[in-house]
C-alpha cells in the first residue's frame, strides 16, 4: 500500500467517525427515551474516542515520514 492511500484510508475514516457522531447526536435529539438516550451516549462517546484515536495515529505517521 502507498503511504498516500494510507493517509487517504485514515481521512475516510475519520470522515466515518464523524459521521456517525452526527447521525447519534441527531438520535439523541430526537428521542425523549432515557435509556435510549444513554446508550446513544455511549456510542458517541465511543466514535468521539475512534476519531481522536485516529487522528493521533494519522499524525504519528505524517511525524515519521519527515525525519
Amino acid at each position: 500500500m502507498k503511504m498516500q492511500d494510507l493517509f487517504n484510508l485514515f481521512k475516510t475514516a475519520i470522515e466515518r467517525e464523524q459521521s456517525a457522531q452526527q447521525l447519534y447526536e441527531e438520535m439523541i435529539a430526537g428521542t425523549d427515551d432515557a435509556e435510549a438516550k444513554k446508550l446513544l451516549e455511549t456510542f458517541l462517546g465511543q466514535e468521539r474516542y475512534h476519531e481522536e484515536k485516529l487522528k493521533e495515529i494519522y499524525a504519528e505517521l505524517k511525524d515519521k515520514l519527515k525525519e
